[in-house]
């Protein structure tokens, strides 16, 4: 479903590549885990999925992101839009910094629905809205939808992004560090959730951490990433299980050095 193919991506300030080269295929319906230690390259290529890259001043040097037969890396910015948040959609890490604090939550994930359905009506909105809520395990929706972002939960406000992230069904999933600064049962929740929906949509998750244990439990196939590249890349219970290389087999000592 989502072939990248040589990928190279710099930003304009830097004089080495955040993205190097880069190889990777993701299959409908995949758990795909990109790990690596902060500062690797992921969210950059992350966002380079979604066409979002151009924020940072990130600028795609050359290489394909095919995506169901359409190379993102050289489509328009209007095709780009059509295709985020509702054939791929992302999960950022800190909720707090892309919520609006003063529109109520139920407003902000109306407003994706609606940005790919132009033709629904307010109430139709609020309905698909409701019942997505409940998919994300937010049981009291009619109040969360009234809530503004600061008089919800840390996990809460998480489930609202995801909410936001599933309400189109789409078919690739990216999540960039979903549980960062959640608690370890709220963490287990959302990636077990995301597991979940994963099932139910049918929809590929490419989970971008660097949390070693994260990945080997939840992925099936998995990238290792290193200072712009792949260094590694293959079934997760082979990768993590037998890696090959000694980028990989440092991050699983640091990992499990104390077990």
């Amino acid at each position: 479903m989502l072939e990248i193919k040589n990928l190279t991506i710099k930003y304009k300030s830097a004089k080495t590549p955040a993205v190097d080269g880069v190889s990777l295929n993701i299959n409908e319906g995949d758990f795909f885990a990109l790990v690596g230690e902060s500062g690797s390259g992921k969210s950059t290529l992350a966002l380079s999925v979604t066409g979002l890259s151009f924020i940072d001043n990130a600028v795609v040097e050359k290489g394909e992101i095919i995506f169901n037969a359409k190379n993102i890396a050289s489509a328009t910015e209007i095709e780009k839009q059509l295709i985020r948040g509702k054939e791929i959609s992302m999960i950022f890490q800190d909720p707090s910094s892309y919520l609006n604090p003063v529109t109520k939550a139920g407003i902000q994930v109306a407003e994706a629905f609606i940005a790919h359905n132009p033709t629904a009506q307010k109430q139709e909105a609020k309905q698909v809205v409701l019942e997505t809520f409940l998919k994300v395990q937010l049981n009291d929706a009619e109040r969360i939808y009234n809530s503004y972002p600061h008089q919800l939960s840390g996990g809460q406000r998480q489930r609202i992004l995801i909410a936001m992230a599933i309400i189109n069904s789409p078919k690739l999933l990216i999540a960039d560090e979903p549980t960062t600064g959640l608690d370890a049962i709220t963490q287990s929740q959302i990636l077990n959730l995301i597991e979940s929906l994963r099932r139910d949509y049918n929809m590929a998750i490419m989970l971008i951490t660097h949390n070693i244990r994260i990945a080997k439990k939840y992925s099936k196939n998995v990238a290792v990433m290193y200072k712009g590249k792949i260094v590694e890349q293959g079934l997760s219970e082979k990768v993590f299980n037998a890696p090959g290389h000694e980028y990989t087999k440092m991050l699983l000592s640091k990992t499990f050095k104390a077990i």
